[in-house]
């Protein structure tokens, strides 16, 4: 492999920065910056419109500016503008803390100029409602700019492997990460003029170093050897303005990596959230105040299912499913009924009937077109109500509002040695793939995202999830 850079390489990309700042980056930015603009508008109009009607002080137009703009600046210093190759949980914890130390800070200066201002609570009111209503416009803004083919930064990766092909393929399907693969280069000879998710090999990694086509570079060789791969990363470096390298490191906790020096050499810090009490005190609080309000709001659903459910079909409304939870202890899962009460002799005579249905079945443990699903059984998981007395697991402590899947103990052969992980915490009553294709993923996939999410666990993935489940059950995606 030649990884020694052209000398030319370097004034090359040059002329290419300054072309990408002024017809990339900036406009973007400006789009997000005007969408967190708007959110300060309709929050000061919307808190105004309020203090209006019950008679209380507005808040100043002046005062609401000089604050937002703040919020603004500090927002640009945490890199949210544009936002580029930020993971969905790294985002929203920007967004909490920008928007929360700003807010403190203008309590702060208030109570420091004089004893708390009449129009105190209003402000408060105010930044509670940019908090809701800002990330929303901003995946808005987003949303639009990519329909538009108008956001994200070019990537070149180095290198067409299986690393490289990971990398690409995550980059298509997550638009969202703001990284658009444009090309792909290789020593090997066989892979070039052929095609990665439609990104195409163009040669030779010297091609890439003379020819640089984007103004960043993802190194995706992570089994060269140690000299090569020290040669690779200087000379991408030298030409790129922007470069990342893919460690090898396949399989380790990625979402807790920190990096550190010692003296001359690279060190990377692997966390495990897991064991800090304080991330576990802060999880429970999670489940309990989402349990609580959550079961409290939604009580009128429950009584108009469980009436549905008695009406359809004869039996219990709710049923016991023996489940495998943390540290490997069998409890309890609660759901709503929505099989037929002879349900294991209905599967067992279509199983023997049907072997292609009996090898769904024994890959997945899902039947697409199950016979023991009752008519108002099918509507229940296709929206997933049938899973809301889970919230009952949550409050007994049993269940977590966020969690790999619950599995029986016939499954745990199946995960192998990712079940020592697994135990490690309790289910969930939604989790990490069920954010992410539900059913339509293979039983592997789902494994791996349930490693995925135990070995990378933060509270801020856990709401990233939450908030992901909620479009993936109002879109019913891969329910049945």
């Amino acid at each position: 492999m030649s990884v020694e850079a052209p000398q030319q390489a370097v004034g090359a990309v040059r002329p290419l920065r300054r072309t990408v700042l002024r017809t990339s980056i900036l406009p973007q930015g400006l789009a997000l910056v005007a969408g967190d603009i708007f959110s300060g508008f309709v929050a000061q109009m919307l808190v105004n419109l309020g203090l209006n009607f019950i008679g209380a002080a507005r808040i100043s137009w002046k005062v609401t500016t000089a604050w937002v703009l703040l919020w603004l600046l500090w927002r640009a210093h945490q890199g949210l503008y544009p936002g580029y190759g930020q993971s969905p949980q790294n985002e929203l914890r920007r967004h909490t803390a920008s928007t929360f130390q700003v807010a403190v800070a203008q309590m702060a200066s208030m109570l420091a100029v004089q004893k708390f201002a009449p129009n105190s609570t209003g402000v408060l009111f105010e930044w509670l409602v940019i908090f809701i209503i800002a990330l929303p416009i901003r995946y808005g803004v987003r949303t639009a700019l990519i329909s538009a083919k108008a956001y994200g930064r070019s990537v070149s990766v180095i290198g067409a492997g299986e690393t490289a092909r990971t990398i690409i393929q995550h980059l298509v399907a997550h638009p969202s990460y703001g990284l658009r693969p444009v090309a792909a280069y290789d020593d090997n000879v066989s892979l070039h003029a052929s095609s990665i998710e439609g990104v195409p090999v163009l040669g030779s990694i010297s091609l890439g170093l003379s020819q640089p086509k984007s103004e960043q570079a993802i190194i995706g060789i992570p089994s060269a050897r140690s000299e090569t791969q020290q040669q690779l990363v200087n000379s991408v470096y030298a030409v790129y303005p922007i470069t990342w390298a893919v460690p090898d490191l396949v399989g380790v906790p990625n979402q807790a990596l920190q990096p550190h020096n010692i003296g001359a050499l690279a060190s990377l810090e692997i966390k495990n959230n897991l064991r800090s009490l304080r991330a576990r005190f802060v999880k429970r609080g999670i489940d309990l105040l989402g349990a609580i309000i959550g079961g409290l709001l939604i009580s009128p659903v429950l009584l108009v299912v469980a009436v549905a459910i008695r009406l359809d079909s004869p039996g219990p409304v709710v049923y016991r499913a023996r489940r495998l939870g943390r540290d490997g202890q069998s409890f309890d899962c609660f759901k709503f009924r929505s099989m037929h009460r002879d349900a294991e002799a209905k599967l067992q005579n279509v199983l023997n009937s049907d072997p292609n249905l009996r090898r769904e079945f024994e890959a997945t443990h899902k039947l697409r077109d199950d016979p023991r699903v009752t008519r108002i059984g099918s509507l229940l998981r296709k929206t997933s109500l049938d899973e809301l007395p889970q919230l009952a697991n949550v409050l007994l402590g049993t269940m977590s509002l966020v969690g790999p899947r619950p599995i029986v103990q016939a499954e745990v052969v199946k995960y192998g040695e990712i079940y020592s992980a697994y135990k490690q915490v309790r289910p969930g009553m939604t989790g990490y793939w069920q954010a992410n294709g539900r059913s339509d993923t293979s039983y592997d996939e789902r494994v791996g995202m349930d490693k995925f999410y135990v070995t990378n666990w933060t509270p801020w993935l856990d709401l990233v999830i939450l908030l992901q489940t909620v479009r993936v059950v109002l879109l019913g995606k891969g329910a049945y």
